[in-house]
């Protein structure tokens, strides 16, 4: 029988929410009833183009440059011998240029607690630049865990469009509903002793049988819009023969039980600010470790530990084997 929901839920905010921050209660259950179902929801109209752009200008005309830096992070995965041209590339982390209604978005936020409960952790910014110019090459179908997770929902990703996005120009291959029934047995990388170097993704004989009722799709995304995303759900990253970078912000949140390891280093100049965030009516609290020095943001470490440290949680996982963090083992 085929999946009933095969696009991506869109919903369009007005000028009001986007302005004030807000969002309205009908707009929440539609999020919320999104997200349970399909694993991934839009807010359209979430942030003030006059920042989308000012940051994308900024980006953009850094892309070329911090492509040819060793310290940049691909995002290839499966061993492909042809890059996608997909690589990791953050925002500015100076004051100044950290936007409220990015790096802490209201109406994302309201969502995001109404699943995780209150007071939920960012542990992880970066974002996700596919480069203009490639064709054909493509990520391996993954998804961003490469060790033993829940099966409910503990972690969610939200992506702030800074173009606007489609297959044209890169836009994410999307499988809806995998968020569910998926564990990480259903990865490659699910093997005892594994480390960073094996193969990456979810296992050809379950996509195989997956697209013959739910194919995967590639959904059309407007800048200043913000995408929020289960981190269990199946996705891949395509190549983008357009001219220009496909660029989009990302920020992890966890539950506050979590008690997830990772950071966000930030500069001291920002603490006031971004410790504002969660004294305000609808709390956004970073894990963060603030240090003396500017920081440029083109060379901050490709660190995505989304794991808890919660023994009781982790007492609860699947009996299978424990997987690893980039960088280091569990």
């Amino acid at each position: 029988m085929h999946y009933q929901f095969q696009e991506l839920t869109t919903i369009p905010l007005s000028d009001r929410e986007r302005i004030d921050q807000t969002i309205s209660v009908d707009h929440v259950a539609v999020a919320l009833s999104a997200l349970h179902r399909d694993g991934i929801v839009c807010l359209a109209n979430a942030v003030d183009l006059e920042h989308i752009d000012l940051l994308n200008s900024i980006l953009s005309a850094e892309a070329e440059e911090m492509a040819q830096l060793p310290t940049t992070h691909f995002n290839d995965t499966g061993g492909r011998e042809r890059q996608t041209g997909n690589m990791s590339q953050g925002p500015p982390l100076q004051p100044d240029l950290m936007f409220q209604d990015i790096w802490a978005n209201g109406p994302a936020t309201t969502v995001i607690s109404s699943l995780l409960g209150p007071r939920p952790r960012v542990n992880y910014v970066n974002g996700n630049t596919a480069l203009g110019g490639y064709s054909g090459a493509r990520q391996g179908v993954h998804a961003d865990l490469t060790f033993n997770h829940g099966l409910f929902p503990f972690g969610l990703v939200t992506n702030y469009y800074l173009v606007d996005t489609s297959v044209e120009n890169g836009g994410t291959e999307l499988w809806l509903g995998t968020h569910r029934n998926t564990s990480f047995a259903d990865h490659k990388e699910c093997m005892p002793n594994a480390a960073e170097g094996v193969e990456l993704g979810i296992r050809e004989e379950l996509l195989q049988q997956r697209r013959e009722y739910a194919p995967p799709i590639h959904a059309t995304v407007k800048r200043g819009s913000v995408v929020i995303r289960d981190l269990r759900l199946w996705h891949a990253g395509v190549s983008n023969p357009s001219p220009r970078p496909r660029i989009m912000l990302a920020f992890v949140h966890t539950p506050w039980w979590y008690q997830c390891p990772g950071r966000v280093v930030l500069p001291e100049s920002a603490r006031g600010l971004v410790e504002s965030w969660a004294a305000g009516d609808m709390p956004v609290v970073y894990n963060a470790h603030y240090v003396p020095a500017p920081i440029d943001h083109k060379n901050v470490a490709f660190i995505p530990d989304f794991s808890s440290r919660n023994e009781g949680f982790r007492s609860q996982l699947p009996d299978l084997p424990p997987g690893f963090i980039f960088g280091a083992k569990q």
